[in-house]
């Protein structure tokens, strides 16, 4: 993509031209299509020495990313793309630098999390060891030795008989 190489930000904004693009955002949007015409923030990745960008729903914003925008302009109007956007979501886009977060509306409903649902990919807590076992006297007892197996070495001698 030469347009890239061209490009000083590492960020720009437009509206998805088809449904290739998937979601990078946060869980559990990642991975959802970005609809034709819907808003998208794009960060540019470099990998394996090609340079192209990672798109996420102008909602699946975090306030990190806002955070690294700011430290890199001054202003919203000065984004790659920002320009070509419409007036309200221009205005979107000032507000949520102002504010240094997306606005609650913004974010698509398969960005938001269905209440009471356990998260499945959740790490699961370890499982404890059982409590060593006791003897009569109250002592911890011994762990077990493992068995140890006897190599036995078998040689035939030219006589026929066996040697161990």
């Amino acid at each position: 993509m030469s347009d890239v190489e061209e490009k000083k930000s590492g960020y720009r904004l437009e509206y998805a031209k088809n449904n290739r693009a998937k979601c990078k955002g946060p869980k559990p949007c990642t991975g959802t299509v970005l609809e034709k015409g819907t808003l998208k923030t794009g960060s540019i990745v470099d990998f394996r020495g090609h340079t192209s960008f990672s798109w996420r729903h102008w909602g699946c914003t975090t306030p990190a990313i806002i955070a690294n925008m700011k430290k890199s302009f001054e202003a919203a109007d000065e984004l790659d793309g920002f320009e070509e956007l419409e007036p309200a979501d221009q205005e979107k886009i000032r507000k949520a630098w102002e504010d240094g977060h997306v606005a609650d509306d913004d974010i698509p409903e398969t960005a938001r999390k269905v209440e009471g649902e356990d998260d499945a990919d959740e790490e699961k807590p370890k499982k404890k060891r059982a409590p060593a076992k006791k003897d009569e006297g109250g002592e911890a007892a011994k762990p077990k030795k493992a068995r140890v197996t006897k190599k036995v070495r078998v040689i035939l001698t030219t006589t026929g008989n066996l040697q161990c």
